[in-house]
C-alpha cells in the first residue's frame, strides 16, 4: 500500500501517460513512439524498484546474521 504514497510511482504513471496524450492530442508523436516510451517508463519503473526491494532484502539479511 506505501508504493501508492511513492512519488516515484506516481511520477512514473504520468510519465507513461503523458506519451499517449501527447499523441492523442497532436499529430507529432506517432502512437507506436508513444506506446513504446510508454512501456520503457513502467519497465524501468518495475526494474528499479525490484533492484531497490532485492537491496533492502539483502540489508535486512546481513543485519539477521
Amino acid at each position: 500500500m506505501s508504493k501508492f504514497k511513492s512519488r516515484k510511482f506516481w511520477f512514473a504513471i504520468l510519465g507513461a501517460v503523458m506519451p499517449m496524450v501527447a499523441a492523442a492530442m497532436t499529430q507529432e508523436v506517432p502512437w507506436n513512439e508513444a506506446m513504446m516510451s510508454s512501456v520503457a517508463i513502467v519497465m524501468s519503473y518495475i526494474f528499479g524498484q525490484g533492484y531497490v526491494d532485492a537491496s533492502e532484502n539483502k540489508k535486512e539479511d546481513i543485519e539477521k546474521e
